[in-house]
């Protein structure tokens, strides 16, 4: 596990470290179910651990959930989390490298 920004080279980098922070947290904010996941090389994992593909580099995988009564992981969280970060790529291309192999969690214990 990396930390987001450990190598901030310029302001331009920095605002991208911070709106990635900003948008990641908001996502936590509106999905309380929501403990954690990473963003990961497509190539690098297995089918069960690849849940949303964000282009053809990138995916969203090891969602993790609360363990309430009757809930797991859906396609439509999935779907939300792609939404967030592909929002960030789009916002900032330079994104990309920073998210590579990123875990983004709730708490880290």
């Amino acid at each position: 596990m990396r930390a987001l920004g450990n190598q901030l080279q310029s302001p331009e980098r920095e605002a991208m470290v911070v709106d990635c922070a900003v948008r990641m947290a908001a996502l936590f904010q509106r999905l309380p179910m929501l403990i954690g996941f990473t963003v990961q090389e497509s190539a690098t994992l297995s089918a069960d651990r690849e849940l949303a593909q964000l282009d053809e580099e990138l995916s969203v995988a090891d969602v993790a959930v609360h363990p309430w009564p009757g809930l797991q992981g859906t396609p439509e969280l999935h779907a939300e989390i792609a939404t967030a970060v592909l929002d960030v790529l789009a916002e900032h291309p330079g994104a990309r490298e920073v998210l590579r192999g990123y875990t983004f969690a709730r708490a880290f214990h």
